[in-house]
């Protein structure tokens, strides 16, 4: 009997161990998606499922958007039992059969599955109307190194989108600028209405040669018909009760509980082919669709007289070019004229497909004699991006005329008459003393008209006081409050041209001409903090024509089709020269014009 038992035992706690044991099934909710689409995982461990599944394997060929999961209690016979499922969404990063591996839930795996992503064009073919496209053009496609390309994206959407974010394209080494903000249209596709949302995008590449643009990533949550399960009536209160009784009175709750799922959509990567620079072309280098150069005055038409300022304003007008890519304007005035120059201004603005871009340069030039004078042309040299030919803006010559200094013009002030001492404030004065003006405000305002006024001038007269009062006050507070703050201010530490000039050394002796580039301009920076210059050409102008020369060298190095034939050892040597006959110039100097030192000393 005892083995009996033992055996009866044995064969029931073989046929309950799979039933206590954890088990891993994984599904798919569709086994065919189209290009851009996303798939819901399902899986699913009963038992002891107190592990979690490790994703890791998922990365190879899809990209995890989100995930979920809830547990379930049962409790038959009173034995219990729970069950732990995991939803998990996917994105394919690739078209073609995928698989979806077995993944581990403890020391349980589960089963791989299969996935066919097909591509857009095939699905297009088959009649599938996708919900959700991601598209991207680039124009022109063989852009000239720094010319500009304008890329477009556009989202087009026949479904409605939640929390969607358009990540930002990326482009290597190019600087890339967002053009206006969003616009929105709509139009048709095989037949069917998508709402469509456009971004722009100017890129200009820097570096000529092969150039990717890898495409931004649409990100959204999209409604998931697959998992509403019924209205919100249909789920509270089974069979429709309301049918015949005119409007649901729960139509308008759906969408508040209608589910969602999360997309994510790729656009294709766009490959340019960038030209260098044109051997034909001048310096600096400009590639754009058009430049003009126009000039304005204040006043207009211009009238000058010995030692008066006349403001005169020449702007640089560029399509296809960002404004930190224009450069300064110098002329040389004839003598007897001196110029007082302003800070140039710079804005962009987005017309149609294109950026455009300004510099505004404002001189006040200033005679010190009578005479004729002949104000040189100014030119500018550009590259033509359409006709693929150098064309000049100028700006013609201009002979004025300054005349004599202005006669002078006494501008007295007559001194208001004394009131009499015996009248009243609030009496009129006698007919003898006549219309006195008050304080000189004006012959209209006379004395009996506060007599007129009755109490309101008191009013006003204290009114007055007490916001002299508050204000002073006011300007006391605010005066502590700046010395307070000034005095817990902690100190900006200012960049030391010492290591930013041997910083330039050590790219020069490396031949690293870009590196160069960047350390030259920081240099500039820290000796020029009001006026820095932004370009080499704009530095070049400051120096002599030996290191001037350098910087141009150096800027022909960088765009052009074949790097690395930039003797920077060389160009160091003679750059090293220039700065130190700078910082000797500079040091004669004196007073608040005087530079810190330019160069620091070499043994």
């Amino acid at each position: 009997m005892r083995t009996r038992m033992t055996l009866l035992f044995l064969a029931l706690s073989l046929t309950l161990c799979p039933v206590f044991g954890a088990t891993v099934k994984a599904s798919l909710d569709r086994n065919r998606v189209d290009e851009g689409e996303t798939v819901v995982l399902s899986v699913m461990a009963s038992g002891d499922a107190s592990a979690t599944p490790d994703l890791a394997p998922l990365g190879t060929d899809f990209d995890v958007l989100n995930q979920n999961q809830s547990t379930t209690m049962r409790v038959v016979n009173g034995r219990s039992s729970s069950s732990r499922q995991w939803q998990i969404v996917l994105a394919p990063k690739r078209v073609g059969k995928l698989t979806v591996p077995a993944l581990a839930v403890g020391s349980d795996h589960s089963e791989s599955l299969t996935l066919d992503v097909l591509p857009a064009a095939e699905a297009a073919k088959q009649g599938s109307q996708r919900a959700l496209l991601l598209e991207v053009e680039a124009e022109p496609r063989n852009p000239y190194v720094q010319g500009e390309v304008l890329y477009t994206v556009r989202v087009l959407s026949r479904i409605g989108l939640r929390d969607a974010q358009l990540s930002e394209p990326q482009a290597g080494d190019a600087i890339v600028e967002r053009l206006g903000e969003d616009t929105a249209t709509s139009t048709y596709r095989n037949g069917q209405q998508y709402q469509v949302v456009e971004r722009r995008y100017a890129i200009f590449p820097q570096h000529s040669g092969e150039l990717k643009i890898d495409p931004p990533v649409l990100t959204a949550q999209v409604p998931d018909q697959n998992r509403r399960g019924g209205s919100l009536r249909d789920r509270f209160f089974g069979s429709d009760p309301f049918a015949g009784f005119g409007r649901d009175p729960f139509a308008g709750f759906d969408s508040m509980f209608q589910q969602t799922r999360p997309v994510q959509v790729r656009a294709r990567a766009v490959d340019l082919n960038v030209r260098p620079r044109s051997a034909a072309a001048g310096s600096p280098w400009l590639p754009a669709r058009s430049i003009s150069l126009a000039e304005n005055w204040s006043p207009d038409p211009p009238v000058f007289h010995v030692g008066e300022p006349v403001t005169r304003s020449i702007t640089i007008r560029a399509r296809g070019l960002s404004p930190t890519q224009l450069p300064d304007l110098t002329t040389a005035l004839p003598e007897g004229i001196k110029d007082y120059v302003d800070k140039a201004l710079t804005d962009s603005q987005w017309h149609g497909d294109e950026i455009v871009s300004q510099k505004t340069f404002k001189t006040a030039l200033v005679p010190s004699r009578q005479g004729s004078f002949t104000l040189p042309a100014v030119s500018l040299t550009w590259w033509d991006t359409q006709t693929d030919q150098a064309r000049v803006a100028t700006l013609p010559e201009r002979t004025i005329e300054v005349l004599p200094a202005a006669a002078g013009q006494s501008a007295t002030v007559p001194l208001p008459q004394q009131l009499p001492t015996t009248a009243s404030p609030l009496q009129a004065p006698s007919s003898a003393a006549g219309d006195l003006p008050l304080l000189g405000v004006g012959r209209g305002l006379r004395i009996h008209s506060i007599a007129q006024a009755g109490y309101w001038p008191w009013i006003a007269v204290i009114l007055a006081v007490a916001w002299v009062i508050s204000t002073m006050g006011w300007w006391r507070a605010r005066s502590r409050g700046k010395t307070r703050s000034s005095e817990r201010s902690p100190m900006v530490a200012r960049p030391n041209p010492a290591k930013l000039l041997s910083k330039l050394e050590s790219a020069c002796k490396s031949s690293d001409a870009r590196q160069a580039r960047e350390a030259a301009l920081e240099w500039a920076a820290a000796q020029w903090r009001d006026d820095p210059p932004k370009r080499l050409d704009s530095l070049a102008r400051r120096l002599d024509d030996q290191g001037a020369e350098i910087l141009r060298a150096l800027d022909r190095a960088l765009y052009a089709e074949i790097e690395g034939n930039w003797d920077g050892a060389a160009a160091w040597t003679s750059l090293a020269e220039s700065l130190k006959r700078l910082a000797k110039t500079k040091a004669g100097k004196k007073g608040r014009d005087t530079l810190p030192d330019l160069y620091p000393s070499y043994g």
